[in-house]
């Protein structure tokens, strides 16, 4: 062992393997109105999962009951967005009120360079859309930050590991169940298994900030086509993407676009491709449109604190606006839509 944390590290692990083979889970409990946080035992063997409740398709989501999620990732956009949906899935499946986290962006989509902000620069946490398939019904629902709710340090909390299944008890007694998930993404046994969370389909309606930006660009670029071009990252990834490099250059690029999109049309690239200069060869046939062409963009990311999420939002907004969609990757399920590349992606 190089240093005492990693022997505190490898104690641990032992410890809560045993700990889990007689089918307890570990606890971090913290009583109302109190300061104090202990750590007990939770037994996880014949249990009763917390069981939904509907009725005729509403869903009673209770104000003073909170649900979150600690997330360790520092990610993109993308992978902590579909945490957060998780997380409101099961919030709703409790019953519980979302209580979103504060995500954490992974610097080398910004410039290598810090972004501090919560979830409401990017979203509007009073608007989102709960669709329950089965049902055929759409429910709006408001998420909170921490300090949205009112005498935070005086709740209540139950913190659980990952694969802790909530009981109807727990979900009683607690004002804040906090579920540590690492990636935040789906856990099997959790929203697949025991919890059995109903398929909800989760959508997110964008923060007024970022509608009202791109309100200002499509003003200026009606009747437009897109183009998502990924590169960046993805090229590096040549075991997953092997011809992703020559499938994504600009001769290519052009005979794919030439067969759906008319000569001198105007043709948006969002792309995380840096060099500024690489789509020129395009502008021969194309009016092409780039981020560094409109002020109300540029300013998002030239600036002393850039933030290329909010660009990212920004563009994806009119990337689905636009009257042709080109995307990067072919459909991973099969769906028919105008691609760039053989690979599969959503991208």
């Amino acid at each position: 062992m190089k240093n005492t944390s990693e022997v505190y590290n490898f104690f641990w692990k032992n410890i809560k393997e045993i700990i889990h083979s007689f089918g307890y889970k570990i606890v971090k409990i913290k009583k109302q109105n109190s300061k104090k946080i202990a750590t007990r035992l939770a037994k996880q063997n014949r249990i009763s999962a917390a069981a939904f409740n509907t009725n005729h398709g509403a869903i009673l989501i209770r104000k003073n009951k909170y649900f979150s999620v600690q997330v360790d990732a520092r990610a993109g956009i993308n992978h902590l967005r579909e945490a957060l949906e998780w997380l409101v899935r099961e919030s709703i499946s409790l019953n519980r009120t979302p209580l979103v986290f504060i995500p954490h962006f992974d610097s080398y989509h910004n410039f290598n360079i810090e972004v501090n902000a919560t979830w409401d620069k990017y979203i509007d946490l009073n608007n989102f859309k709960i669709s329950e398939l089965s049902l055929e019904t759409d429910t709006t629902i408001q998420a909170v930050m921490q300090h949205n709710i009112v005498g935070f340090d005086d709740l209540s909390m139950l913190c659980i590991e990952r694969d802790h299944v909530v009981t109807d008890k727990e979900n009683e007694k607690f004002d804040l169940i906090v579920r540590h998930n690492r990636t935040g993404l789906k856990i099997d046994s959790i929203h697949t298994g025991i919890r059995g969370i109903p398929n909800y389909s989760v959508s997110f309606k964008t923060s007024n900030r970022v509608f009202d930006t791109y309100k200002k660009v499509s003003n200026k670029i009606q009747n437009y086509c897109a183009i998502h071009v990924r590169r960046g990252d993805m090229l590096n990834m040549v075991n997953a993407y092997p011809n992703l490099n020559q499938e994504t250059q600009p001769d290519k690029i052009k005979s794919i676009i030439s067969e759906v999109i008319s000569p001198n049309s105007k043709v948006y690239i969002l792309t995380n491709e840096r060099d500024k200069s690489y789509f020129n060869s395009l502008k021969i046939d194309y009016e092409v449109l780039q981020y560094f062409d409109f002020p109300e963009l540029l300013e998002l990311v030239e600036c002393e604190q850039p933030d290329n999420f909010l660009l990212f939002e920004v563009e994806k907004l009119i990337f689905e606006n636009a009257k042709i969609k080109i995307y990067t990757f072919t459909h991973p399920e099969g769906g028919s839509r105008i691609s760039l590349s053989s690979h599969l992606g959503w991208a």
